[in-house]
């Protein structure tokens, strides 16, 4: 949905906002961490190091 462009201004229509509450927001935008990717701010970086990483490449490969 779209609404009218204001009269003699920019003749590009604006989306019409879904809600006008605390929620605001468009339908497709996504909420919290539930997006695509992995958030910028998602952590620390963990590190192993490479006799863990070796441990734990076995145990995987045994299965």
């Amino acid at each position: 949905m779209t609404s009218e462009p204001p009269s003699g201004g920019d003749p590009t229509p604006t989306p019409k906002p879904d809600s006008t509450g605390t929620n605001a927001r468009p339908r497709d935008a996504t909420i919290a961490q539930t997006g695509e990717g992995i958030p910028d701010d998602s952590g620390r970086p963990v590190y192993v190091d490479e006799a863990e990483a070796k441990r734990i490449e076995k145990k995987i490969r045994d299965i």
